[in-house]
């Protein structure tokens, strides 16, 4: 993961920190479940019903061929959802583990290897408001306030880069700051 950040650095570019997520702290990915779950059971459940019309009887009309086949159909992107939104937990993780954050003396730089290399940064003179939010073992996660913007409704959003579940994040956030003041 080292040398993936090294690949992304800019000429005279210097690392002043580095770090990886720790994918285990991950945990606030797993609210999701609170709503899934339900969500998905009661898609189950809906369409299992919408179908079992058909395992009681054979449809005898042609109204009933529609609603045997249209009810469980309908049900099915629901399930769906439902089981994307189980599954998001765990790609969280998986992200986390193929994901490395930077600190150069001239932007804050993420890296995400995988199918797709992605590649997110924000220059020191870009960041406005830093939140920091630590564990009492130094693991933490460090918001960075880098502009807004108005959405389609027309209200004013945040933009923020997030580094999540990061080892030294007071350490990090106090460089960052130093960076700041050069």
């Amino acid at each position: 993961m080292r040398a993936a950040l090294q690949a992304e650095m800019a000429p005279g570019e210097r690392t002043l920190w580095s770090g990886m997520p720790d994918a285990r702290r991950m945990k606030a990915a797993f609210g999701i479940w609170l709503f899934a779950i339900p969500w998905t059971v009661f898609s189950c459940v809906w369409t299992g019903l919408a179908a079992s019309s058909w395992l009681v009887r054979m449809p005898q009309t042609e109204m009933e061929w529609g609603f045997g086949i249209a009810f469980p159909l309908f049900g099915f992107p629901f399930i769906l959802v439902g089981v994307w939104m189980l599954s998001r937990p765990f790609a969280a993780r998986s992200a986390a583990r193929q994901t490395i954050y930077g600190l150069t003396d001239r932007r804050l730089i993420r890296v995400t290897t995988g199918r797709q290399r992605k590649i997110e940064s924000v220059r020191i003179a870009q960041m406005g408001p830093i939140d920091l939010n630590l564990s009492r073992d130094g693991w933490g996660t460090i918001s960075i306030q880098t502009g807004s913007h108005v959405d389609s409704e027309g209200d004013r959003v945040t933009d923020r880069f997030v580094a999540a579940a990061i080892p030294e994040a007071d350490k990090l956030h106090r460089m960052i700051i130093a960076q700041q003041g050069a």
